[in-house]
């Protein structure tokens, strides 16, 4: 499939996306309104991968970015569906908020990488960044209990519309024809290289775009955990366990008061599943020298683990729904806590395949040059802990021991040194190739 057709191919889904979810809003709770908007779903996720097919080569940050995007909309807004049977329709609210939001964010650089290939003329990508921008500060608004209505969405909302029809008629397109290079010419100074030099000149590009490649990896997964160890750490151990420690009734009682705090630790925790697929495929990307099947199936693993944990965080979605609808103390004991509690159990579930992803991580940095012999030791022991932890109580009810809390340390090695990595790299140039002087091209026979 060639980029014209599918640049025609996302604007068709943009524009039919539009119809099916205000349609099939207009219809909630029908059959045809489900059918709808789980259909928009669709769309939406296919938008993001023609997208990514798109850019993954020029921009590969973008295009990771707004397909993750793109993914976290879909899935939240078919959730908003049940989280509106089971909570009621103040969790509903909050799963579309945050598709907005991740919506408005994961589009303000695609739109300025569209402009940067001449596929969006620049005061069209400008109405985008600034409709995306409104949008997702209207959904953080929202989200902080500040009615906005629906004034800050229509800007993004028509650029979309026009988007969808641009893209339709021209596809992922040069918004202007390019301009023609310079002649060929016999002049001495631009004759070829002799095949020796154009050989070294050839490895030293390729070693230089490997080198590249896995320095941006790296940084990339390295800033990636530490910005889920704050946002994650905060969110679990700051918010939900400290509602978890006590009864139902007890429990009850203190969530009014935490409203705020933990529609945060949504939005955090909803972020870190973000950051999780992000990573794990950065991982990849760094480590797949070392083995390319291993490496893409632990890569499959951290996204399995970051849907669970997406579903996981639903449950807390709906127990935030609750107070936002303002549900009363026999409503919290009997729907709040069996939500906190379900988030528990469903991400210790998931824990399972994110301690295979660490230990085939370790196995990869083992056998990876680039990686220290202990750091792969260490990365491998948290993974063996997380699955202790999530397997023992399968096995035995009951289940005391807990090592996670210890072996996890390997994590944070991981972290420090994926960092330290790519600011060594960066400091230190590839060294050029040069070609054995003494060596001669063969002559044409």
């Amino acid at each position: 499939m060639s980029l014209r057709v599918a640049g025609r191919w996302a604007g068709a889904f943009f524009l039919s996306a539009f119809v099916a979810y205000g349609v099939g809003s207009a219809l909630a709770g029908r059959p045809a309104g489900v059918a709808l908007v789980l259909a928009n779903s669709v769309l939406v996720a296919a938008i993001g991968a023609l997208a990514f097919r798109a850019l993954r080569r020029s921009h590969p940050g973008v295009a990771w970015g707004y397909l993750v995007a793109r993914g976290a909309e879909a899935f939240l807004l078919a959730a908003g569906l049940v989280l509106r049977d089971r909570y009621g329709d103040g969790a509903a609210e909050l799963a579309y908020q945050l598709a907005m939001l991740s919506l408005g964010l994961g589009s303000l650089p695609f739109c300025l990488a569209l402009a940067r290939r001449r596929w969006l003329p620049r005061w069209f990508a400008g109405w985008g960044v600034a409709g995306y921008a409104l949008l997702a500060a209207g959904a953080a608004a929202e989200l902080a209990g500040v009615g906005t209505g629906v004034a800050l969405a229509v800007p993004g909302g028509l650029f979309e519309i026009a988007l969808g029809v641009l893209l339709l008629v021209r596809g992922f397109a040069p918004a202007t024809a390019a301009s023609p290079g310079p002649p060929a010419t016999d002049s001495p100074a631009i004759t070829a290289a002799p095949p020796a030099t154009a050989a070294g000149t050839a490895a030293t590009a390729a070693g230089g775009a490997g080198r590249s490649r896995a320095h941006r990896a790296a940084l990339a997964a390295g800033v990636g955990l530490l910005l889920m160890a704050v946002l994650a750490g905060w969110a679990n151990f700051g918010v939900v366990q400290p509602l978890l420690a006590a009864d139902a009734a007890d429990t009850a009682a203190r969530l009014p008061a935490q409203r705020p705090a933990l529609t945060l630790a949504v939005v955090a925790l909803f972020a870190v599943a973000c950051l999780d697929v992000l990573v794990g495929w950065a991982l990849r990307a760094f480590l797949d020298h070392a083995q390319p099947t291993v490496a893409l199936l632990a890569a499959w693993c951290r996204t399995g683990y970051a849907v669970v944990l997406a579903v996981a965080v639903a449950h807390l979605t709906g127990v935030a729904g609750l107070l936002r609808d303002g549900a009363g103390a026999d409503r919290l004991r009997a729907d709040g806590y069996p939500g906190l509690t379900g988030f528990q159990q469903v991400w210790s579930l998931g824990l399972l395949l994110f301690g295979v992803h660490l230990l085939l991580v370790g196995w990869l940095a083992r056998r990876s040059d680039a990686v220290p012999t202990w750091v792969a030791a260490l990365v491998a022991v948290a993974g063996a802990g997380y699955l202790a932890d999530s397997a023992g109580p399968l096995v035995a009810a009951g289940h005391p021991v807990q090592v996670a809390g210890v072996t996890f340390v390997g994590e944070v090695v991981l972290l420090g040194w994926l960092l330290v990595h790519a600011a060594r790299h960066r400091r230190t140039p590839a060294r050029p190739v040069v070609p054995d002087a003494d060596v001669r091209p063969l002559a044409a026979t």
